[in-house]
């Protein structure tokens, strides 16, 4: 998905031994050859990307390899239909999609199959039902107030989400994205996600729907300046997508004084038993709520 997710999903322990007189050079195992898969696919009206690209090495600092020769199928397990992506550049494959139309719906099962020298590399995931949008509010930021405080020859901005979650017994997942000027804050610690559109599930309410609250409205606290859009997306995505996520943030930011023993992160593609190149990375498909407002 992301840039900050491109090595996640092959992570590996580095285990050193340093004293104050003597360094001991350990020997690190490069790692196994991987195809990553990103393939975060939502029901906006605009082309629908997925990306395979191969992670050879743990320590690498370089671009990982395009795969350009894979075939990318997603089938919507439901209708029955079938859409093939076509490859275009770094990884890319790539399926069109008229404004008028889109290929993900609620409540479809869809299944994604990558198919690389012969082995196919699969997942399967359900388009899960938006949230209710309201509008985005900007406001003025005082010393002392919300926001970064205001400098003195020039004043900034905060924007404030109003949506809403329908309140049933069934838990609702949301990753809201930010934009300032059609740029995405796309840093780790951007990762905005909620359940119920609060910290935790909500299955009884005095309304049929709750809105949002803390801290996700706030939109990651991030700042604007007069006539800057502020672009806000929130993406309904399943249960494992939601952890998936949150496990992501969490290795992202694993580091100081009490950081804990990396892991791998989770991968939801399985791969052939006797494939030689295992498969790792993430299927989502994802409904979408947008809106932009310019900052005044």
């Amino acid at each position: 998905m992301k840039k900050y997710f491109k090595y996640l999903a092959s992570l590996a322990i580095i285990a050193t031994t340093v004293s104050c007189t003597d360094v001991v050079q350990v020997k690190l195992d490069d790692g196994s050859k991987l195809y990553v898969i990103d393939a975060f696919i939502n029901n906006m009206r605009a082309d629908q990307k997925v990306r395979v690209v191969s992670n050879s090495n743990y320590f690498s600092a370089s671009e990982p390899d395009p795969i350009t020769n894979a075939s990318v199928v997603l089938r919507d397990l439901t209708t029955g239909k079938s859409y093939n992506f076509s490859y275009t550049s770094n990884g890319y494959y790539v399926y069109p999609v008229n404004v008028n139309d889109t290929i993900s719906r609620v409540n479809h099962q869809y299944q994604l199959d990558v198919t690389i020298g012969g082995a196919v590399y699969s997942s399967v995931m359900t388009q899960k039902r938006p949230a209710i949008m309201d509008t985005i509010i900007s406001q003025k930021n005082q010393p002392g107030g919300f926001g970064p405080p205001a400098s003195d020859t020039t004043t900034s901005y905060s924007c404030v989400l109003t949506a809403y979650d329908i309140v049933d017994p069934n838990t609702d997942y949301y990753w809201i994205k930010t934009y300032r000027n059609d740029t995405l804050f796309n840093a780790p610690s951007d990762i905005n996600t909620c359940v119920d559109g609060t910290g935790g599930p909500v299955t009884s309410a005095s309304r049929d729907t709750l809105e949002f609250s803390e801290p996700a409205i706030l939109l990651g606290f991030k700042s604007y300046r007069a006539y800057n859009t502020c672009k806000v997306e929130i993406h309904s995505i399943t249960k494992e997508t939601y952890f998936f996520f949150v496990q992501a943030f969490n290795q992202i930011n694993n580091a100081g004084l009490f950081a804990t023993t990396p892991e791998n992160t989770k991968t939801n593609f399985v791969s052939p038993k006797d494939a030689k190149t295992k498969a790792v990375g993430w299927f989502s498909m994802a409904s979408v709520v947008s809106q932009k407002i310019v900052v005044k």
